[in-house]
């Protein structure tokens, strides 16, 4: 590797990105088999803990296989909170990492 070639720390060639993206796909296959094995008690704990709302309180927002449980607008605002939040920290980490590549190029 060269010394003015700067890596992400993480996957510093192509081959070891291709890598870390071929491994987190499986991850997050495991996860998404893991999770609909326990569905229900996913929905059990989200119900108990107060993140959903049962079917009885007519959420405003039905989520798919949970027996009519879902969100109502706060719930629903909060969670398109965190969801634009997420958002806007890997658009941040990509637009960081360019940067630092064209950078990195300019130096070369």
């Amino acid at each position: 590797m060269n010394s003015t070639q700067l890596g992400n720390g993480i996957a510093d060639t192509p081959e070891e990105e291709v890598i870390l993206i071929v491994v987190g796909l499986g991850a997050l296959g495991l996860i998404a088999g893991s999770l609909g094995l326990f569905w229900d008690k996913t929905i059990a704990w989200l119900l108990t803990h107060g993140l959903l709302l049962p079917a009885a309180a007519r959420p405003l927002l039905e989520i798919p296989g949970t027996d009519g449980a879902g969100l109502d607008l706060m719930r629903a605002a909060i969670a398109a909170g965190v969801l634009l939040a997420l958002i806007a920290v890997v658009v941040s980490s990509a637009v960081r990492a360019i940067r630092r590549r064209r950078h990195a190029e300019e130096l070369v």
